[in-house]
């Protein structure tokens, strides 16, 4: 296109906006304040299977949504007469039959003299965002039903290995215990309905690893976690407490002092052990996946280790 052919079609510039409107992806409306259905661009059209915009224009915005989203639309377009600025979300069937979700902006339109005149709506598909949604929920409580079936088979393994022999049965009650206490705080940090309370889960996920009296806790902020930062933390104290166990503190009967502070939207939260280490060993990879969990969490980690102890920090974001 020559420049005076473009700038001819800028000087019609109705027409020039609806083609720029066209090439969107979201659904743009345009309503009389009555709600009426005044213009439509491509998408919009194609989006609930109608061969032309022009099909829509004169119809009542609000029966393109189902009866029980009627309130939420109401209430968004009562805030854009007002002035303000309106939104809902809501699911209705697309043209294949399947269900399809927007999240919808209602906003005013005004004339030159600031009256209003119009109300514009611009409906984004979130659909593949609720489905990805939908599916991790359902891989959530699939882990869980996976985890509590292995926890009660290992717990049952164990009592089958030690029936009739009275010089392990106390040994395998507390492995017993130690199996269900450790599948109840996992399934909990699965748990999407977890409130994930800082002050309460950090205790649980220690208890499941060491001994009560080997644990010294300090101030631990009362904040929340979201799924991502609580199965993070969850895994970095897994691995913390499996090094333990194996070369630091809770195999030498030395201490493990955990504790936490805010800071700027963040939690940073300490472990430390008083122990001999011995001479320097390179990470493994169990150190390097979590240090990569947690950035994905949008926080940090470091391990610091002397001849006479071990420190982690654990940079997590709070909600």
């Amino acid at each position: 296109m020559d420049d005076e052919a473009a700038g001819g079609m800028i000087d019609d510039r109705p027409a020039f906006l609806a083609t720029v409107l066209d090439q969107s992806h979201d659904c743009i409306k345009l309503l009389s304040l009555d709600a009426v259905i005044r213009y439509v661009n491509r998408q919009g059209a194609l989006a609930i299977g109608v061969a032309s915009p022009r099909d829509l224009v004169g119809r009542p915005y609000l029966a393109r949504w189902p009866a029980d989203l009627h309130p939420a639309v109401n209430d968004a377009l009562d805030a854009a007469r007002a002035g303000g600025l309106g939104r809902f979300t809501g699911c209705r069937p697309r043209p294949d039959g399947l269900p399809g979700w927007w999240d919808v902006t209602v906003s005013p339109v005004r004339a030159a003299t600031g009256d209003i005149t119009h109300i514009a709506t611009i409906a984004r598909d979130k659909t593949a965002e609720v489905m990805e949604h939908d599916r991790v929920q359902a891989i959530s409580l699939e882990m869980r039903h996976r985890l509590k079936n292995a926890m009660t088979i290992a717990s049952g393994i164990v009592t089958l290995s030690a029936a009739g022999r009275p010089d392990v049965a106390e040994f395998a009650q507390e492995i017993v215990a130690r199996l269900g206490h450790l599948a109840s705080v996992q399934s909990a940090i699965l748990d999407p309905a977890s409130d994930g309370s800082l002050v309460r889960i950090v205790p649980a996920l220690i208890q499941a690893y060491g001994e009560r009296t080997a644990l010294d806790f300090g101030a631990l902020p009362d904040v929340r976690l979201g799924q991502q930062a609580l199965q993070a933390l969850a895994l970095s104290f897994g691995e913390l407490a499996t090094n333990s166990l194996k070369y630091g503190a809770l195999r030498h009967g030395g201490r493990v002092r955990i504790d936490g502070v805010p800071r700027d939207g963040m939690v940073e939260i300490t472990w430390r052990e008083e122990t001999r280490f011995g001479a320097a060993r390179p990470d493994g990879q169990g150190l390097h996946l979590i240090e990569r969990l947690i950035r994905t969490a949008g926080g940090g980690f470091r391990r610091e280790v002397d001849p006479d102890g071990m420190r982690a920090t654990i940079v997590l974001p709070v909600i």
